[in-house]
């Protein structure tokens, strides 16, 4: 989640080229009646044309809509070749006006999806590459069918691999050796690697289902793939979890955000007030059971933590105070005028992995392998769904999947490209989380869901990772939070469809700003437990989205080609009841 606005930057750019108005259109505007200045035509800047262009084009091809499209999409739909297995036309969406503003106020997850294909490493793009124009009929379908250029903004393999590790990558990392105890060492591998091997196989069912049911040169994302196969139900439903995962994502950051602000100060405090005492390299770890062991002694010496408080202490409180003083900060910053200042900052993502794996080899390394009994490691512990729940959401990019490789130069390599992705994804897990469990020198029972809760205020690495991590969540939960707004309100808008409910006014989305910082500010003060939040979040959207969406969808598309068999209905539906036991165990395990 964390990187998924990676190079936000570049279309916002290629919006303001049009208009100046643009910068100034505020954080706060998620939707906007003008073409120029709504989130839409940001990402999709278009220019004009004359008709003539399209009426020679009409004469051999046609497309059912109630307005015609441009003419370059109609060409590239006849060019569009039947796929040797199908015996039926391509399917082709039929959109009612009255679906315009719906699609008009599409996923924000495709728009930064798209982002993140066309210039995923900071790869500096062609922003002025020519687009298609749309004469005046048709200037109304532009939110909805945005022509890609099937030639512009294309990338090699390389990039399209990184992009998809670097979107997955988020704060699971920091939970994975918690997960990893909760279900045993060998169990947590097997289930990691099953977990993956399920991800990538949905995955790859949407790509496959949207080769036969999407159109070249078309935006057409999960959405539309569920209301053209399955019908509106499931197009609400992939909408509603869109949502959630956005807001979940902000809670855990918030959580994540209070902690690391909460240890940042304390430290500077106590190197303000005892500026005679040193910072340690790598001398204690904690278990959060009152105790401290000094590792680097070799000594058993256990020092409890003293119950008396200080002033200070009872004022920069990490589940009161300090959650609520972030929150008043963070209103500020959602009403920024323009949120392209918090995007130059989002290439930390990849650096706060990078020093993440560093991090824990150099701990691994000063510690070495304690374990015991490697016997017990074989038993499969009764919360192993903890686990499980976890990595439905740690490997979760279904919902911009298609939109990070519809742009795949070789779009015949995308199943191994793919593939290969998911293999980096679960080797950077697995690394993390295998190495910091075997090498942690108290009982397992000690790792924290945040792993830097195990570490001393005052130890050098930490402190670096958690002002690195503080920063950089700084500069994505307003991103992620814009997202999440626009989102809400253009849906507001399709139900309210007679009515001006999800109109922008800045009292309305100030409203929600401070709607969403209560809830984060809520979960931070009363259940500031990530694993927890991650496992039920990923457990819930990952069985819309992973588990159930992309097998009805691969049923519905064999359904319609006369190629659903008794085997294959029943291997679809296996999976989806796996996905809906993985939800209802999390509500049996105690953390």
């Amino acid at each position: 989640m964390r990187d998924i606005v990676r190079n936000f930057k570049k279309i916002i750019a290629g919006g303001n080229r049009d208009s100046d108005s643009d910068e100034s259109q505020p954080l706060l505007s998620s939707t906007s009646t003008s073409s120029s200045s709504s989130f839409e035509s940001i990402f999709n800047p278009f220019r004009a044309t004359s008709e003539s262009e399209q009426g020679s084009e009409s004469e051999n091809c046609t497309l059912v809509s109630p307005n015609p499209l441009q003419s370059n999409l109609i060409r590239n739909k006849c060019r569009h070749q039947q796929d040797s297995e199908s015996d039926l036309e391509p399917t082709v969406l039929t959109v009612s006006a009255a679906e315009h503003f719906f699609y008009n106020n599409d996923n924000s997850y495709v728009r930064i999806a798209d982002l993140i294909r066309h210039d995923p490493m900071n790869i500096q793009t062609n922003q002025n590459a020519p687009k298609p124009p749309l004469s005046s009929g048709e200037a109304s379908f532009n939110g909805f069918m945005d022509y890609k250029d099937s030639e512009t903004h294309t990338h090699n393999s390389v990039v399209t691999i990184f992009a998809i590790w670097n979107t997955t990558m988020g704060s699971s990392l920091l939970a994975m050796s918690w997960g990893i105890q909760m279900a045993g060492l060998f169990p947590g591998i097997a289930i990691n690697i099953l977990i993956a091997a399920l991800c990538l196989y949905t995955c790859h069912l949407l790509l496959t289902v949207n080769e036969k049911h999407g159109m070249p040169g078309i935006d057409i994302e999960v959405s539309h793939l569920c209301q053209n196969l399955l019908g509106k139900w499931a197009e609400v439903l992939a909408k509603i979890f869109s949502i959630v995962v956005l807001l979940g994502a902000d809670i855990v950051y918030m959580i994540l955000m209070s902690n690391f602000l909460y240890n940042s100060v304390y430290f500077l405090y106590d190197l303000l007030t005892n500026p005679a005492d040193p910072m340690e390299a790598n001398a204690t770890v904690l278990c959060l059971k009152d105790t401290i062991i000094n590792v680097s002694a070799h000594s058993a010496l256990l020092n409890p933590i003293s119950a008396t408080q200080s002033l200070f202490e009872k004022v920069w409180d990490l589940y009161s105070t300090v959650p609520v003083i972030l929150a008043v900060i963070m209103f500020c910053v959602l009403n920024f005028k323009s949120p392209t200042f918090f995007t130059k900052f989002n290439s930390l993502g990849t650096i706060s992995v990078m020093y993440l794996l560093m991090f824990v080899a150099v701990k691994a390394y000063s510690w070495g392998i304690n374990i015991s009994d490697w016997s017990a490691e074989f038993q499969l512990k009764s919360t192993f769904s903890a686990l499980s729940g976890m990595l439905s959401l740690s490997y979760f990019i279904h919902n911009i999947i298609i939109s990070i490789m519809r742009n795949n130069r070789h779009q015949e390599h995308n199943g191994r490209d793919l593939t290969i992705a998911f293999g980096l994804i679960t080797f950077t897990y697995l690394f993390i989380g295998i190495l910091f469990y075997i090498s942690f020198p108290l009982a397992k029972s000690c790792i924290e869901d945040n792993i830097f809760n195990n570490f001393s205020k005052s130890d050098t690495m930490t402190i670096i990772a958690r002002i690195l991590l503080l920063f950089q969540l700084f500069t994505v939960f307003p991103l992620i939070s814009f997202m999440l707004r626009k989102d809400i309100l253009g849906n507001i808008n399709q139900i309210f469809k007679n009515y001006t409910f999800g109109d922008f006014t800045y009292g309305r989305v100030m409203f929600l700003n401070a709607c969403l910082l209560i809830i984060c500010v809520l979960f931070a003060c009363f259940l500031p437990k990530i694993g927890t939040l991650i496992r039920y979040t990923g457990a819930l959207s990952g069985m819309v989205y992973v588990f159930m969406l992309p097998n009805m969808l691969k049923m519905a598309s064999l359904k319609k080609r006369h190629k659903l068999s008794t085997i294959k209905t029943v291997w679809h539906i296996f999976i989806i009841i796996a996905g809906a036991l993985n939800l209802l165990s999390q509500f049996f395990i105690n953390d």
